[in-house]
């Protein structure tokens, strides 16, 4: 099965409900990575983020495979029923050197 890197893409305050989550996930123990970034997009908010031009916003990546991102996907939605947020999925390529 081929390896890859789910993306989930949040809001900074559903950042602690969202690793808690993770660190839950029942079917193994998930490392993952989280970082912050700056969302330019048209939906801006506050004041705030009209004048600097972008969202803050957190995104969370984990090393896994397509059954088991679809696994924690699910697993997300059904602990934080009302969370959006966005998920992307990037295959990981082997280079043999």
């Amino acid at each position: 099965m081929q390896s890859c890197i789910l993306k989930l893409i949040l809001d900074n305050d559903l950042y602690d409900e969202m690793t808690d989550s993770l660190l839950s996930f029942p079917d193994r123990e998930l490392e993952f990575m989280g970082y912050s970034v700056q969302a330019h997009t048209q939906s801006l908010e506050d004041i705030s983020e009209q004048v600097s031009g972008f969202k803050q916003k957190m995104v969370i990546e984990i090393t896994t495979n397509e059954d088991e991102a679809v696994k924690i996907v699910h697993y997300v939605k059904k602990t934080l029923t009302e969370a959006r947020f966005e998920g992307q999925l990037f295959p990981l390529l082997n280079f043999e050197i």
